[in-house]
């Protein structure tokens, strides 16, 4: 037989405290979540073949997610971003701050879009469009990899005899 019951049979606690009980588990080896379990068990018993509680869960937007949305649509990932320091925004935060500044001279979404990103463009606050530097799907691995090494800058040329003969 290739498959057990026992996960229908009891939840992971029951288990874990049989061989607890019957010192196949040590009592130093047991799990860190097994006394958090046991001070503050759940109010239904987690079991195999209960059904999932019928919950309504309601979606949550705000106006501002479409915008991003859009952002990275266009203009891409901006590559890494640092979480951790809040002194300098991100190019999609720039972004945003000038959608509402810009908000309330256009009644189009688009148009007020397409103005901030002409702003921003202008300004160097945010990269190129992603339709602009992405490389069509004709486009070989090779040909993308040789044409990224012409673009390089050129490296100088170094000899290995001047570097070891002493001056």
């Amino acid at each position: 037989m290739a498959s057990s019951r026992l996960e229908r049979i009891g939840n992971i606690y029951s288990r874990v405290r049989g061989l607890l009980r019957s010192g196949a588990m040590k009592p130093e080896d047991k799990p860190i979540w097994y006394e958090v379990y046991e001070a503050f068990p759940p109010k239904v018993e987690p079991q195999y073949g209960r059904k999932a509680s019928e919950i309504t869960i309601h979606p949550i937007f705000y106006p501002e997610d479409i915008v991003r949305a859009k952002f990275y649509e266009r203009f891409g990932s901006p590559g890494l971003i640092s979480l951790a320091n809040n002194e300098y925004p991100t190019p999609c935060q720039k972004f945003l701050d000038r959608y509402k500044e810009m908000e309330k001279d256009f009644s189009d979404e688009n148009e007020l879009f397409e103005a901030v990103a002409k702003v921003m463009e202008e300004e160097k606050s945010v990269p190129e469009s992603v339709s602009s530097n992405q490389p069509d799907s004709g486009t070989s691995m090779a040909s993308m990899f040789s044409s990224a090494v012409s673009k390089s800058q050129p490296q100088p040329k170094i000899n290995v005899g001047d570097l070891l003969t002493e001056k």
